[in-house]
């Protein structure tokens, strides 16, 4: 591992002390008077990351902006492969969007996936957090102006609380007497088939319209056996309309609308066997059996996802003076239907583990923004959000035909609805102690009420039940404060030094298990953060790094609850969590055409506090609180995680990226561009060794050729270039007791494909 590390690193090393070594060659040359060298400068890149348009390198935050060109050279397909681009930011390995998978910042991120647990990580899209499960956001579309990756708690600027850090979308806006428009089409292997296009229409002097759509559709790499279909199939489908009406010279109005439909095959494969000889019997008819290596598919069920996005929101800004104030009023409304074969086997063991999702959310802010270039800026807001949520499951099977009937666990169909409600007030202010140094502060006020119910109803046939959950009806609510105090000092022109304090928070949730409902504590943070922002080389260099710490108190996970007789493994807090780390970040205009972007990680995220179920198969620990022990209190067996990694929080990631253009001849160009990312090995599942993510990296490259004007472009791409292997494997269960399953990415697989694309 060491050796794999410091490869890595030296690999960055070199790339960005070559880069280095070029510019300040460069800068010599022209600090020598010689003709020959023209100065370029990096374009200074604009964020919205305190809710005020600001250079990134003024912003006294650890944040990551990625624009969307260069989404689009990396052939950016879904919102997850931000992963691939931001450092220090993953996404769940063992959930994709469809199965309500969320991302993680610094090693931290959401761990139970209920419609009624709020995300640790907040994704905003254009002023609207996306704050139900299984919203894809904006996936697919190509109208991105910018992606911003804030890192650490933000509740004192964005209406919804997240105590890890936001990721926030802003999608193109409308433009005034501009008719125009873009179109994308993309073919590549296992019948890839991507569209994307955009257009934007003016209507008359003070209105304009923008309407992007895009299809996306690839077959899966792993086959099914048994069935038709693959492992990794997807369909998606969107159209997004923005109209932008300048009523006055200070009053807008934005109005959008949009509609999206995706269909995944996510389902999990075979690792390895256990020890059930009936489970393994049935798979003795193949040729090839499951196991590590073996990337096909025997079930004989299908495991779908169809989810429904239908969404709608007005944002009206209007001047007072020297001030904006703005609103943001949105609806959204999300479907999934999931059918599952959860037992991977040719036959019916627990074919049907269906079930259904039904979330709608209202949202509403105000927000009061003072001029920029004051001695005092600052940002008042007020924040109103509620969701709604039903769904319901069944997992229903054959169980090899030994019952008679079919078996059902839990007795019967599980409907569940509940609610979620938060007001907040939020406020953040930068005040000019001297013209180079900066107090910060911001507080926020937040109050939340969650309600959840669920009834089991027996099936309309006959079914033996295996377990059996009893209904329950709660309701919790909590308030909170919390702020960020700060330094931002500048002792040069082109260096910023920042120093800040934040406590951020994550709003309670309910847990049925047994029947209890039962209240669970806020999480709550402290972190402290210190940073700083260079500019170099005239301009041609960026350099940026943050040290951080993060503590965790009452982090919500699934764990030994002590106060309930008898005591139970449920949702609960669990104790205490630390995240530390550095960043760096660099971005070189090392020539006129060729520019390159590093990014590098360390990151320490860890449990310091945490009891929990033993992972499957560890070893028995005779020593209470040690190990894998049995409580003298309770008589359960529980494994005390202390010292152990989050999942899914790889301790070291580096990013290269590069891009080169280059006029030939009077009217055409080439173009280049190179993306590796690559993080080291992660757990699936805490603390087990058989649960390990083994370290990768992944390549995407593309190269074209077209009008140097941007108007017509021909090219080829390839994601995953190398073809490099990379699965998240958990233990299999009851039904392949001491065997795993694994979930794989489509990304695992290389895609080789030609792109054209033409602008007007």
């Amino acid at each position: 591992m060491s050796w794999r590390i410091s490869k890595a690193v030296r690999a960055a090393l070199w790339v960005s002390t070559a880069g280095v070594a070029s510019l300040a060659a460069d800068v010599r040359a022209q600090q020598a008077g010689d003709p020959a060298q023209e100065q370029f400068r990096l374009e200074t890149v604009i964020v919205t990351a305190t809710r005020r348009e600001e250079g990134l390198q003024d912003v006294p935050v650890a944040v990551t902006a990625v624009s969307g060109e260069a989404l689009a050279q990396s052939n950016f397909r879904e919102v997850t492969d931000l992963q691939y681009l931001a450092p220090n930011v993953t996404f769940s390995s063992t959930n994709p969007v469809s199965n309500g998978g969320g991302y993680q910042i610094r090693g931290v991120g959401t761990q139970t996936y209920d419609s009624g647990v709020e995300q640790t990580v907040g994704l905003v899209v254009d002023g609207v957090v996306i704050g139900t499960s299984r919203d894809p956001g904006a996936t697919g579309f190509s109208d991105i102006e910018r992606v911003e990756v804030l890192r650490g708690p933000q509740g004192t600027l964005f209406g919804k609380n997240s105590s890890a850090g936001v990721i926030q979308i802003v999608t193109k806006d409308p433009k005034l007497r501009d008719t125009s428009g873009d179109l994308s089409l993309s073919y590549g292997e296992r019948e890839e088939q991507i569209a994307r296009g955009n257009v934007n229409v003016p209507l008359g002097e003070s209105a304009a319209l923008r309407v992007s759509g895009y299809y996306q559709a690839q077959d899966g790499a792993i086959p099914y056996l048994v069935r038709d279909g693959n492992v990794g199939d997807r369909e998606n489908s969107g159209v997004r309309a923005k109209l932008l009406w300048w009523a006055t010279d200070q009053l807008s109005f934005l109005v959008s609308a949009e509609h999206q439909d995706g269909f995944a095959r996510d389902a999990h494969t075979i690792e390895s066997l256990g020890t059930s000889a009936l489970f393994n019997s049935q798979f003795a008819a193949f040729d090839v059996r499951p196991g590590h290596g073996v990337y096909k598919s025997y079930q004989d069920g299908d495991w779908t996802a169809d989810t429904r996005v239908d969404a709608a929101s007005l944002k009206v800004d209007y001047t007072i003076g020297s001030h904006t104030l703005t609103s943001i009023s949105a609806y959204r409304q999300v479907e999934t239907l999931q059918l599952s074969d959860i037992d991977a086997a040719p036959v019916n063991i627990f074919n049907n583990s269906d079930g259904g999702v039904d979330n709608s959310q209202f949202t509403q802010e105000l927000r009061l923004t003072s001029p920029s270039g004051e001695r005092l800026e600052y940002v008042l807001g007020a924040y109103y959000f509620e969701t709604d949520s039903s769904g319901w499951a069944a997992q229903v099977g054959n169980y090899y035909g030994l019952f008679g009937v079919p078996v059902v666990l839990g007795g019967g169909r599980r409907d569940q609805t509940g609610t979620n409600e938060s007001i907040a007030a939020f406020g953040h202010a930068t005040f000019g102690l001297t013209d180079s140094l900066k107090l910060i502060a911001g507080l926020r006020y937040t109050h939340d009420e969650v309600t959840a119910k669920m009834v089991v109803t027996p099936l309309p046939f006959p079914a033996a039940p295996i377990g059996v959950l009893l209904p329950y009806d709660g309701k919790v609510k909590d308030d909170n404060i919390s702020g960020r105090v700060g330094l931002q000092y500048e002792p040069a022109t082109d260096v910023m030094l920042y120093v800040t304090y934040a406590t951020g928070y994550k709003g309670p949730a309910i847990d049925g298990t047994g029947g209890i409902a039962r209240k669970i504590e806020p999480e709550t943070v402290d972190s402290y953060e210190a940073g700083v922002k260079s500019t170099l080389f005239d301009g041609r260099m960026t350099l940026n790094a943050a040290l951080y710490w993060s503590d965790f108190s009452d982090f919500q996970a699934q764990a030994l609850d002590l106060n309930t007789s008898p005591p139970s493994f449920a949702l609960s807090n669990a104790g205490l969590m630390r995240s530390r780390g550095v960043e760096l970040e660099s971005s070189m205009q090392v020539t006129a055409g060729l520019e390159l972007s590093l990014g590098a990680t360390y990151s320490d995220a860890q449990f310091e506090e945490y009891e929990a179920a033993c992972y499957a198969g560890q070893p028995a620990s005779s020593v209470v609180g040690v190990g894998c022990y049995l409580d003298p209190e309770t008589g359960l067996r529980v494994a005390n995680y202390a010292g152990e990694r989050l999942p899914n929080a790889p301790e070291w990631t580096y990013l290269i990226r590069g891009n080169y253009e280059r006029s030939i001849g009077a009217s055409y160009a080439i173009d280049a561009s190179l993306n590796w990312a690559w993080r080291s090995e992660a757990q699936a599942v805490t603390a087990d060794p058989k649960a390990r993510i083994e370290d990768y990296g992944i390549l995407n490259a593309s190269v074209g050729f077209g009008r140097d004007d941007g108007a017509w472009r021909i090219g080829i791409y390839a994601r995953n270039a190398l073809d490099e292997r990379f699965y998240a494997p958990y233990a299999s269960g009851t039904l392949n007791p001491g065997g795993y399953y694994r979930i794989v990415s489509p990304d695992a697989f290389r895609t080789v494909g030609v792109n054209v694309t033409a602008k007007f």
